[in-house]
């Protein structure tokens, strides 16, 4: 039996929304205490519309480069994907990234929607590690050795420092796992073998009838895909970094755009670090969407670079071109699937029943 696609309950999206807003609220209310209102209003008012423009365009680019990191791997295992279908993939991740925990949802909504369009889950999982998670990691852990060596990080605090570098170690560990998996195929199947054998629940499953050849045929399939682009097609791994590190330079200069429309000095690559370490710092927080975290932690990072006034108005706009835009598309694209009016597999599926 093939793995089943992950459940989206429609329940608990909107409770993870519910706290998305409550604790996007919580987080407001401490960066309004590093400026009022007024001069928030002010901020936005007096904004600069040609850095606001250029912050719209590198939204859009990213919506076009992160599809395009999920579909050279996606196609490459099952041709049909299309293009359209690999982006609309990409809005459900972040939107349903936004609404759950440590966005552990987003990869969820993801290998969904990639299912709906008529990749197996297995295929479809592997296709998002490699584009999204496993990018994400190489990327960003040698941004922080890069920036380490070369860059004094003298705007960190001795939390800050501990939680990034906390982050930066798990990045690590599950990089070192993904690498045991592809060196040590056998043993890696003995430890996720023994590892669910000590789950009473799964153990029973396990008992019943060929589940241990299914468990074993699904890692074999894990170990082939994985092979096949980390080892055999390293020009098509390496693009999928290529394109990762482009997106998240590009994210990062999202801040930088803001940050200058709103008179700030900063230079880049100042803003850069800090985009790092920020990233680093909330990127496993357990409140949806990194909401409250982010908007606090923002200032408290970003705080000496940010114009006297304008940290609340940087916040929204920093938010809102890298975060909220994105899960407006994402909502509207994930209830078009789970509604049953997208999806390549749900219509056959229509057909055939009817």
């Amino acid at each position: 039996m093939p793995p089943t696609p992950p459940s989206i309950h429609v329940g608990k999206i909107k409770t993870g929304l519910k706290l998305f807003l409550a604790f996007s609220v919580v987080g407001f209310v401490i960066v309004f205490s590093r400026s009022s209102l007024g001069d928030t209003v002010r901020s936005l008012t007096n904004l600069d519309p040609r850095w606001l423009a250029a912050a719209l365009g590198l939204v859009v680019f990213d919506w076009f480069v992160s599809a395009l990191r999920i579909y050279i791997f996606a196609n490459r295992i099952y041709s049909p994907i299309t293009y359209g279908a690999c982006m609309r993939s990409c809005f459900a991740n972040v939107f349903l990234g936004g609404a759950t925990p440590s966005q552990s949802g987003g990869a969820a909504a993801q290998i969904y929607v990639l299912w709906a369009e008529g990749m197996a889950v297995l295929d479809a999982t592997v296709a998002c590690f490699l584009g999204g998670f496993l990018g994400t990691v190489i990327v960003l852990l040698g941004c922080a050795v890069t920036f380490s060596l070369f860059a004094q990080p003298d705007f960190l605090g001795s939390n800050m420092r501990v939680v990034s570098g906390a982050s930066l170690g798990l990045f690590a560990l599950i990089l070192l796992f993904v690498l045991f998996s592809l060196w040590f195929p056998q043993a890696f199947k003995n430890i996720v073998h023994g590892f669910l054998r000590r789950l009473p629940w799964m153990n029973r499953k396990l008992e019943s009838k060929h589940r241990v050849e299914q468990l074993f045929e699904t890692v074999d399939r894990y170990h082939e895909l994985m092979t096949r682009f980390m080892v055999r097609g390293k020009m098509l791994f390496v693009l999928g970094l290529v394109l990762s590190a482009i997106i998240y330079l590009n994210k990062f200069m999202i801040a930088f755009v803001v940050l200058r429309g709103l008179g700030g000095t900063a230079d880049v690559m100042t803003v850069l670090y800090m985009q790092v370490v920020l990233l680093l710092i909330f990127y496993f927080s357990p409140s949806p969407g990194a909401s409250g975290f982010a908007e606090v932690t923002t200032i408290a990072v970003m705080g000496s670079v940010i114009p006297k006034g304008s940290e609340a108005a940087f916040v929204i706009l920093w938010r809102f071109f890298t975060l909220v835009l994105n899960m407006m598309i994402g909502a509207g694209v994930l209830v078009g699937y789970l509604s049953g009016k997208r999806g390549r597999r749900r219509v056959s599926d229509d057909a055939r029943a009817a």
